[in-house]
Parts: C-alpha cells; structure tokens; sequence
C-alpha cells in the first residue's frame, strides 16, 4: 500500500505564487477562500479487504476477504484557518459471502455491516483539505465451519482501533469529494470449536464520497472559479469537444452499458453497465486533477453453469495531472489504482491494482482524436487468487457534426500480459454515432456503437454493443 499512498498524498499539491501586481493597475479582488466549518451529510461507495488467514489445521486455503461496501457519513468541522478540526461517523453495508477453499464445503466467512466514529485533524488550502483519521471502528461478522471432526457457526461484533488518512476537495458551494483510505485493527477471532480455530479480520478500506455541507463554503456572491479551456465554437460543438475529452474541465456522470454477446461455454450474454463520474479538481490557476472514478454493475455468465452472476465490480480511481492552458496537444498524466470491491468472486480480481495512466489528444476543427491508456499490477489483496498484469488502450476518433450531432469510435484495446501465448489481447473494431441534447435545461450526450473483436482470448465475446447516456453540467 506504500505506493498507493504515496499517489493519494502526491495529489495534495501546493499552490503557487501569484505574480506581483503591476504598479499601474488596482489589485484583482481576490475570491474568499473556502470554508470548511459546519456540519455535512453524505454518502460513500468502495472495497474492504482483509488479508488474514482461517488457520485450519492442515488447511490454510482461506487467503482472506474482499468485499463492496458502501453507505453514509455524517460530521462536523471547525476551521481555525489553516488548520482543521472535526469528528466524522459512517456505517457501511457490506456485500461478500466468501467460501473457504478448496470447497465451500470446509465453511465460509462473511462480514455484515462496517461502522467507525472517528476525529478528524487536517490542514486546509483553500478548497483542498488533507486530513488524518484517529478512532474506533466496528464490523459484523459471520463465519461457519464444517470439516471433519469441527462443525460451528457464529455472529461476532468486535471492536477495535481506527486509522486512516484522505483527501477532500469542495468543488462546489455545499459540496465535497473525498478519497479515503483506513485501517481498522480487530485482532483476531477464535472459534469455541476442538481445536479452536483463529480468524484474522484486520481490514483496510478505500472510499470514494461526497458531501453535502450544510454551510456554504463561499459566499452567495462569489461563483466558483473557472479556467479557461476552448476556443469560441457553437455551443453543442463545444460541448460535445468537452465531453468527448476525458480531462476536459467539465463535471459529467456518464453511464455506458457494455453488452457483449457469446460469452463463456454456453454463449450467454455479458452485461457491463459502468457508472463514471468525473469531476476536475482545481489545483491553481495552470493546473488542474481531473478524477474519474469507473464503478462497474455486471451480470457475468458462469464459466461451468448456464446461468448469470449479478452484482459489483472491482472499482477503479484514476487521476490525470492537466494544465489549464494547454497548447495545441492536451495531456494529462497521474497515477490509476483499483480496489477489490467486487460483491461476488466472479465478478472481480480479488487484488489491489496499481499503475500509471496518460491521456493525449488534439482538437483540430470538427475532431477530437486521442488514446488513453493505462497499466496496473497487483499490489496487495488476497493472496490466494492469481497476480494481474493488465494493460488497456483506449483510442477515440470524434467528428461533429451541425445540431449536435457526432460520429465515434473508441473500441478498448486490452491485453492481459500474464495469460498464455495467443490469449493476451483483445482488440475490437467498430464505431457509431451519437448526439448532444437537452432533457429541459439538463444538457445530455448519447451515442450508441458497435465493435467486433477481432482479436480475443478462447471463450471470450465476439461482439459488443454500447450504448451511453453522460449528464454534462457545464459551469454557467
């Protein structure tokens, strides 16, 4: 988790100087800084791990948790300028039922409900907030086993000590993003069973929320800063360019369904609708961190039964490094990390991942052309499902078109670099088309394509259909 850390810590930058004023002109009023006081309400989604083991004797097939969790948080923040005091409680469902290997016959072990009170300390830069976290937690537990000569189920709500570290940022009036990272130690749980059998829960979390603050963090007069990005279009071609660039200074939710037909030995459909907020984080006036966050809601056919397993991804967090005057070739760098949050086996790596992304493109007339791309290995989770070395390209070719109106072409090139030869990539081809328009006042791009793999690993699908709906919220 070192290097994981060291990104989250890596986004807390400091602001530079301003220029002198010149001797000739007033100074420019300066825009109040943000206020961080009051009291807030929000809501949280992420992954949980543990990386304990189930010490059966002659067994120890475990290797640990990994789980979606999600729910809410409440607080309260005292601001003394620079400095930041607050306490902070959450609850969190959570969602994983794990067998203990090699069957699920030897038991199982699961968790319930996550809940911590915790106190806030955090220094404060205008809109950025970097804090630490100090306190207790509690997690619901079940676990049962059923192995010769040991048969024994049990409920356990244990206590322990909380730690954590996280960055905030207001990027509106009354609200907050946040990403987070916590540890809560629970020591152990033994089971009153002949011979008794020791469970390790300690368990790390990584949260992505929001906040509503009840105070405004600026006052009524002053409108959020913005920075200066496109030249002069028409309207709908302006804002079709911005969302069809990933580190553009827009805020948009898009939601992109991934239906990929003959998947598996029974050739059954593949449903992969990704939910992907991006949100860009003013750093200073020549840069900004642009977040976008994928959470992934899948129905996976099973590889040895004719039916579907539904419910949530792996979630993955990347973050680009992007100056706000870019030249003729806009680009943006940061780091990409993905948390084991999937709520059933199948559904995810059971690995904490961690690499570098980029993204490049250029604008010139109707286009918007570029490639994203990113490569993450496994750093951490459990310890018994296999190590990822995953790479993914994105290339995407837009041409817009009067009254909104755009053609597009972004197929995902992936390539798992620790598969066998000649199962490693898959390469699709294909496009479609879309449009920018408004449901009443609320600006919308959809578009729908295509894409043929024709390069795919054995038993993967052949074709794919996608279909987008993003809410674009442009700053007015």
């Amino acid at each position: 988790m070192k290097s994981f850390l060291a990104a989250l810590l890596a986004i807390l930058v400091s602001v530079t100087a301003r220029a002198a004023d010149m001797p000739v002109k007033a100074p420019a009023a300066l825009p109040p800084p943000y206020n961080w006081s009051g009291f807030y309400l929000g809501a949280n989604v992420g992954g949980a791990w543990t990386s304990g083991s189930l010490n059966i004797p002659g067994n120890n097939l475990y290797g640990g948790l990994t789980e979606f969790i999600g729910g809410v948080q409440a607080g309260y923040n005292f601001q003394a300028g620079h400095l930041l005091f607050g306490v902070e409680g959450d609850f969190d469902g959570a969602t994983f039922g794990h067998p203990v290997l090699p069957t699920p016959t030897l038991g199982s072990v699961s968790q319930n409900w996550i809940g911590t009170v915790a106190g806030r300390v955090g220094l404060v830069e205008d809109r950025w907030l970097f804090y630490t976290k100090l306190g207790g937690g509690w997690v619901r537990s079940n676990a049962s086993l059923n192995f010769p000569g040991v048969a024994w189920q049990g409920s356990n709500t244990s206590s322990g000590w909380l730690a954590g570290v996280g960055i905030e940022y207001g990027f509106k009036a009354n609200w907050t993003l946040k990403l987070e990272y916590d540890y809560i130690g629970l020591g152990q749980w033994t089971s009153p069973t002949v011979p008794p059998i020791p469970l390790n829960r300690d368990l790390q979390m990584v949260k992505l929320g929001a906040n509503y603050k009840f105070e405004s963090g600026l006052p009524d007069t002053v409108a959020p800063a913005r920075t200066a990005h496109s030249a002069e279009h028409s309207e709908d071609e302006d804002l079709a360019k911005k969302s069809q660039n990933p580190i553009a200074d827009l805020v948009s939710v898009p939601f992109q369904s991934n239906t990929n037909f003959n998947a598996g030995p029974f050739n059954r459909t593949q449903e992969v609708l990704n939910i992907q907020p991006v949100i860009p984080l003013r750093i200073n006036a020549d840069w900004n961190v642009i977040s976008r966050t994928i959470m992934p809601v899948i129905s996976q056919p099973s590889p040895f039964f004719n039916n579907n397993t539904n419910g949530i991804g792996d979630i993955t967090q990347q973050f680009f490094f992007t100056p706000t005057h870019p030249g003729t070739l806009i680009w943006g760098v940061g780091p990409v990390f993905t948390v084991p949050s999937a709520s059933d086996p199948i559904l995810g790596t059971g690995k904490v991942l961690f690499g570098p992304t980029a993204v490049a493109l250029v604008t010139p007339g109707h286009w918007v052309i570029g490639v994203l791309v990113n490569n993450q290995w496994s750093v951490g989770g459990n310890p018994l499902r296999p190590p990822v070395n995953a790479f993914l390209a994105q290339p995407f070719v837009n041409y817009n078109m009067a009254h909104g109106w755009y053609l597009t072409s972004s197929p995902v090139i992936t390539a798992n670099w620790l598969a066998a030869p000649g199962q490693q990539w898959t390469v699709p081809i294909g496009g479609g088309f879309g449009r920018i328009f408004k449901i009443g006042d609320q600006p919308v791009s959809a578009n729908i394509a295509g894409y043929y793999n024709v390069v795919r690993p054995t038993g993967t699908p052949s074709w794919q259909l996608r279909a987008e709906l993003s809410l674009l919220f442009p700053e007015r």
